[in-house]
């Protein structure tokens, strides 16, 4: 992942018309039947293999966080954590790649209770976006309980323009990360946080760069 392959990918995306990955979501049927299931870690992703990512450890932006805390009135660290599954050492200190939804000791994201989101109007991108994911040529669908429902015309165009916003604001922010990290972005020291490290951590989003400090909740 470099600089030049992202703005090139970026310039890819300028050109495709949202509406051309309409009728593939609109295929799929979806409506989010509010289930919870992309709540709940349900499954591991190995990444490397060293390193496995819970399924529900979900990459968020800043400005999905400023927009929880507008709508709920909440801190910023009742929100989010640094991403530990993303951090790597440069021999001093730890940098984690952006910031992750925050999840309980049972590994399920906070805002899920009572068996529904609790944020809903307000959730992040990608939650919104979900289950639709930009694949290389096409628009990927991850398993989801709302499939082979009806869906409206209007609705998947609504879904196709928030996909190519939320795959372009993914981009911008790389390109942001890879600037604050410099010559630190060494994927062959890329590791993952034990869930109970306690010590300060750098946070690259992409917009500014945090010293957070982790402790055991």
């Amino acid at each position: 992942m470099d600089i030049a392959s992202l703005r090139s990918r970026i310039g890819h995306l300028i050109h495709i018309h949202s509406s051309d990955y309409v009728p593939h979501i609109r295929g799929s049927g979806f409506s989010c039947a509010r289930c919870g299931w992309c709540c709940r870690n349900n499954f591991d992703i190995k990444i490397t293999e060293d390193i496995s990512r819970p399924s529900n450890a979900i990459s968020i932006f800043p400005g999905d966080i400023r927009r929880i805390i507008r709508g709920t009135g909440f801190q910023w660290d009742d929100v989010a954590q640094p991403d530990i599954y993303s951090c790597l050492s440069d021999g001093e200190n730890i940098w984690a790649i952006g910031w992750i939804l925050r999840r309980n000791d049972a590994g399920d994201c906070v805002f899920y209770k009572n068996n529904e989101c609790a944020i809903y109007d307000w959730r992040p991108m990608i939650c919104r976006c979900y289950p639709f994911f930009m694949g290389e040529r096409d628009v990927d669908i991850m398993h989801c309980k709302g499939l082979g429902n009806e869906m409206t015309q209007e609705r998947a165009e609504e879904m196709a323009r928030m996909l190519k916003r939320y795959e372009m604001k993914k981009l911008r922010s790389y390109i942001g990360i890879i600037g604050q990290l410099g010559d630190r972005l060494s994927f062959a020291s890329l590791r993952a946080l034990p869930c109970d490290y306690s010590g300060d951590v750098f946070v690259c989003d992409g917009e500014r760069i945090s010293n957070v400090r982790l402790a055991c909740r």
